[in-house]
């Protein structure tokens, strides 16, 4: 039957340069960092309602990207309540210089406005709107 109602909890990136990639997420979407671990060489990122939505390992110097056990990921969304909020997000991917993969564009399927971009590891980020997610 599976789980019935559920919401992503968080994602966890590895990454090759922590700072780099701390900075990208709170400049280019705006989160705040919640908590650090040195000794494991994480850092954690929120967008408010949770102690972290993602969380980022950065990566031992000579680990590979698609081999030694890390696998790759194809993207991971972040939902937000209007289509305007993709389309502001948009000229800050440009002015920062953002590799922008995709849109913004209605998508096909979803039929919701979506971004996607690129993080400083080539890791594919979604902001897509979710009118949904935001009611109560």
């Amino acid at each position: 039957m599976g789980v019935q109602r559920a919401m992503l909890g968080h994602v966890v990136l590895n990454v090759r340069d922590l700072k780099k990639s701390e900075r990208f997420y709170r400049d280019v979407l705006g989160m705040e960092v919640s908590g650090r671990n040195p000794v494991t060489k994480m850092s954690f990122l929120s967008f408010g309602a949770e102690h972290h939505d993602i969380a980022l390992m950065e990566l031992p110097a000579k680990a590979k990207r698609n081999g030694d056990g890390v696998p790759g990921l194809h993207h991971f969304c972040v939902y937000v309540a209007s289509d305007k909020e993709v389309d502001d997000l948009y000229p800050v991917l440009k002015r920062k210089r953002v590799p922008v993969v995709s849109g913004p564009e209605i998508l096909e399927v979803a039929r919701n406005r979506s971004v996607s971009f690129l993080d400083p590891d080539g890791n594919r980020v979604e902001v897509a709107s979710n009118r949904n997610k935001f009611k109560r």
